[in-house]
């Protein structure tokens, strides 16, 4: 039985982990994306965040500890404080409810 009628089929192109289905074959609203592809630097937290969730990191002194043990810096090049991640984590939420110029499909 299939509960999401509206959902493609599965296959071999499927986007990985991140995505539900193929990323070329999916249209991208504009309210639902960020305004363009994430830098370097927010690609490489995103990466440290979820190793430290996958190690059982859950509160925040624990996330600044497993990202600082794993080499990830703040933009500074320094190591993460709460302060810092914190402060972080609130500017790249805020990227995502941008307003963004163009049409909504």
């Amino acid at each position: 039985m299939r509960y999401n009628e509206f959902l493609a089929e599965g296959s071999d192109a499927k986007g990985g982990g991140r995505f539900i289905e193929d990323p070329r074959s999916v249209e991208n609203y504009v309210f639902q994306t960020r305004g363009g592809p994430l830098a370097s630097s927010e690609e490489a937290l995103a990466q440290a965040l979820t190793a430290a969730f996958q190690d059982g990191a859950i509160e925040l002194a624990e996330v600044v500890a497993a990202l600082n043990t794993g080499g990830s810096r703040d933009s500074a090049g320094a190591p993460w404080s709460e302060v810092t991640l914190d402060a972080e984590l609130e500017r790249l939420g805020g990227a995502l409810f941008q307003i963004v110029s163009g049409e909504a499909a």
